[in-house]
C-alpha cells in the first residue's frame, strides 16, 4: 500500500480508463522504437552484459529466439545443462533463453534483458547436486529485473541505444508496470484473507484508489494475468520481489559503484553475494547476508518518485 501510494503521489490526479493506462504511461516505448529495431535486440543485450562483466558467448548461453511452430508464446529462462564436477573440475551450467520477438521496443528489450539476468544467475550457480537449482521464485524473479530495470536508465539509454527520454517518463514506463504487479499482489492477498469477496469489486477498489483508474466492476480486467488463475498466491513474487529489486540495485552500486552502463566488477561481485548459492540459500537469508537487516521498502519509495521528477 506504501508503494501504490507514492505511485499515485507521483502522477498526475486526472482519471484514466483501464483501457488507456498502459498507453498513457508507455510514451517511452513509443519515443525510442525507432531506436530499438527487433534485430538490435540481441546485440544491444549481450553488449550491456559483457558490459557487466558477464559475457554470454563464453557463458555459453544458447538463445532460441526464431519464431517457429509450436514454440512458446511465453519468453522463459531455464538451465540446459546442470552443473557438476567432472574429474575435479567444474562445469559450469549451461543457460538456454527462449523467446520471440518479432517487432522491438522497450517493453521487448526490457523482456529479453531480464531473461538473461536468468541466464546469467545460473551461468553463476557453483554448489554441489543437491542445490544445483533455482532458488524459491521471490529471488529468482527479482534478480532477474536487477539488470533489466537499467534499460529504463536514460544514462543506460544514451549509452546503449545512443538517444533517451525524459527520467520521467522513462520511470512511467517501467513502474506502470511494476505497479500492475504490486497491485495484484494487494489484490490476490485481499481475495486470499477472504474468499467470498467479489473479485471484480476488490480489484475496481484497488485501481481505482492507487492507480486512478475510472471504476469498471462489470469488467473482470484483473483476470488479464493467468498466474491468477493457474497459480494462486504466484503474483506476490513480482509485486514483492520488486522492493527485493530495488534493496539490490541500491546495494550493488552502493558497494562496486553504478552499473547502469555497466561495471566489470557487477557479475563476479553478485555472483559470490547471491548467486553461487543455487537453493542452498532462501530469500530471507540471501537477503539478510546481503543488506545486513531486514528488508525495506524505502529504496523502492525513492525510484518511484522519480516518476514525478517533471510534475509541477
Amino acid at each position: 500500500m506504501q508503494v501504490l501510494t507514492a505511485w499515485r503521489d507521483a502522477n498526475p490526479a486526472d482519471p484514466i480508463e483501464p483501457w488507456d493506462f498502459r498507453y498513457r504511461n508507455g510514451a517511452a516505448n513509443r519515443e525510442l522504437q525507432v531506436r530499438i529495431p527487433a534485430a538490435a535486440l540481441l546485440p544491444v543485450n549481450q553488449r550491456f552484459y559483457r558490459d557487466l562483466g558477464a559475457d554470454l558467448a563464453q557463458l555459453g548461453v544458447v538463445f532460441d529466439l526464431a519464431p517457429r511452430p509450436d514454440k512458446s508464446p511465453l519468453a522463459y529462462s531455464d538451465f540446459l545443462v546442470r552443473g557438476r564436477t567432472v574429474q575435479q573440475q567444474w562445469h559450469r551450467p549451461i543457460a538456454r533463453v527462449l523467446g520471440t520477438y518479432p517487432a522491438g521496443g522497450l517493453f521487448s528489450l526490457n523482456e529479453l534483458v531480464h531473461e538473461n539476468g536468468h541466464a546469467v544467475h545460473v551461468s553463476a550457480i557453483h554448489t554441489r547436486p543437491a542445490f544445483m537449482d533455482w532458488p524459491d521464485t521471490l529471488f529468482t524473479e527479482a534478480f532477474a529485473d536487477v539488470p533489466s530495470w537499467s534499460v529504463h536508465e536514460p544514462a543506460w539509454q544514451r549509452q546503449y541505444l545512443g538517444s533517451s527520454v525524459a527520467e520521467a517518463a522513462s520511470m512511467r514506463a517501467l513502474f506502470a508496470n511494476v505497479m500492475l504487479d504490486v497491485a495484484w499482489s494487494l489484490f490476490e492477498l485481499r481475495m486470499l484473507r477472504d474468499p467470498a469477496l467479489d473479485p471484480n469489486a476488490v480489484w475496481t477498489d484497488i485501481t481505482h484508489e492507487y492507480l486512478r483508474v475510472v471504476p469498471h466492476p462489470e469488467v473482470p480486467w484483473w483476470a488479464m494475468r493467468v498466474q491468477l488463475a493457474g497459480n494462486p498466491g504466484y503474483m506476490v513474487n513480482y509485486g514483492l520481489g520488486a522492493l527485493l529489486t530495488a534493496e539490490m540495485r541500491a546495494r550493488t552500486a552502493a558497494e562496486i559503484g553504478s552499473f547502469d552502463t555497466g561495471n566489470p566488477r557487477w557479475y563476479a561481485w553478485l555472483s559470490g553475494q547471491l548467486l553461487q548459492y543455487g537453493s542452498q540459500r532462501d530469500t530471507q537469508q540471501l537477503m539478510q547476508d546481503l543488506l545486513g537487516r531486514p528488508l525495506s521498502a524505502d529504496a523502492l519509495l525513492e525510484q518511484v518518485k522519480r516518476c514525478g521528477a517533471q510534475n509541477p
